[in-house]
């Protein structure tokens, strides 16, 4: 109800108290701004850094996962085993002073190591036999390019 255009909203007790009409979206307004109060939020903008700052700061996101995702991506419909071997080549190549390939070789888990590790965690959380993994479906973008421009951003 409103009364002379405010809005109001009834207590428990009966009584008419003044509410917003979008409380949510206060909240998060009100969530904002204490975090740019207490200097968390936008502290880019701060004039003590000096100079350029990177526009990923987050090394794990940008640095790692990143790369990661787009291998995945890049080869997509790789069985489970096989893209698993891939993470592991990856991570490994990526290390400061990797092995020649004759000797990562040696030390790379076979397919049934893999396997029975992955067995061994869907019975510990079965909830990952559910979850979609990477290259499991044919995404649209494959088998349709109707666009010059980039549109494969899942």
């Amino acid at each position: 109800k409103r009364l002379g255009g405010l809005p109001r909203a009834e207590d428990q007790e009966g009584r008419w108290r003044w509410a917003y009409t979008h409380e949510r979206l206060v909240r998060a307004r009100n969530s904002v701004n204490r975090l740019i109060g207490a200097e968390v939020l936008f502290t880019y903008t701060d004039p003590q850094f000096e100079g350029a700052l990177p526009a990923m700061n987050n090394q794990i996101e940008g640095a790692t996962n990143a790369p990661l995702r787009q291998l995945l991506r890049d080869h997509r419909g790789m069985r489970l085993t096989r893209r698993i071997k891939a993470i592991f080549w990856w991570c490994y190549m990526h290390t400061e002073n990797p092995l020649p390939p004759a000797q990562i070789l040696k030390i790379m888990p076979t397919d049934t190591q893999i396997e029975a590790q992955w067995e061994h965690a869907s019975r510990t959380h079965p909830a990952a036999g559910v979850i979609p993994r990477w290259g499991d479906a044919i995404a649209w973008h494959d088998l349709h390019h109707t666009s010059p421009h980039r549109n494969n951003w899942d």
